[in-house]
């Protein structure tokens, strides 16, 4: 983490042309969670990273939250995990991307442009409040990811490590931020942008499947 220009340049991304432009604050990374884009149901801590749910017994209400900074598409591909400090009274989780117009009492997937992976249920939601089987759920003590791939418009999640394989095709959008929505009671996540390792290889899954791209395809 970068304290001057709050820039958090994950290690996946030394090797891409754009790193320069991100170093030098022309090109802004997430790096956490913004208070001033969140549902009044989350509370969030001071930097960012950590956010609980504090709606009411009924658990009828979503809170959801973006991050500070859209993914710029010329960085190639954008991944970053949650990790599940508590489930809660239900496990009524979801991150995932979505636009910044998103309204914030829905879960990730549920409005249009929007996209999530949901832990109650394993199903995965683009643009409907009506999911498909996707993966495993997930609860306390699971760590989650999501990636975007600007190259071929996809979108893959990650549970405890494991690639989930891909969620989402067709996947157009310059303005995606990271969000995340919880809707019961003490459920509690922290998120991690490349702050510290991250649980799945992204490093390896990068070398393998995008190196080409991230070096001969990125233009700015």
């Amino acid at each position: 983490m970068d304290e001057e220009n709050d820039t958090c340049i994950p290690s996946y991304l030394r090797f891409s042309p754009a790193y320069n432009y991100i170093n030098s604050n022309k090109i802004k990374l997430p790096t956490k969670l913004n208070a001033s884009d969140s549902s009044k149901w989350l509370k969030v801590s001071e930097d960012g990273l950590t956010i609980i749910y504090r709606g009411d017994l009924r658990y009828s209400y979503v809170g959801s939250i973006r991050a500070n900074h859209y993914v710029p598409p010329e960085v190639g591909l954008f991944y970053y995990e949650i990790n599940i400090i508590d489930k809660g009274t239900c496990g009524i989780i979801g991150l995932g991307f979505c636009e910044p117009n998103i309204r914030l009492g829905t879960m990730p997937g549920w409005d249009y442009k929007s996209y999530g992976y949901h832990g109650d249920d394993g199903k995965k939601f683009a643009s409907s409040g009506k999911g498909s089987i996707y993966g495993p759920t997930y609860t306390t003590g699971d760590t989650v990811g999501v990636g975007i791939n600007f190259f071929n418009n996809t979108m893959f999640f990650t549970k405890n490590g494991i690639h989930l394989g891909t969620a989402f095709t067709h996947v157009e959008s310059s303005t995606l931020y990271p969000v995340i929505g919880l809707r019961s009671l003490r459920e509690c996540v922290l998120v991690n942008f490349g702050q510290k390792q991250f649980m799945f290889d992204i490093d390896q899954y990068i070398q393998v499947n995008q190196r080409s791209n991230f070096i001969n395809n990125i233009t700015l």
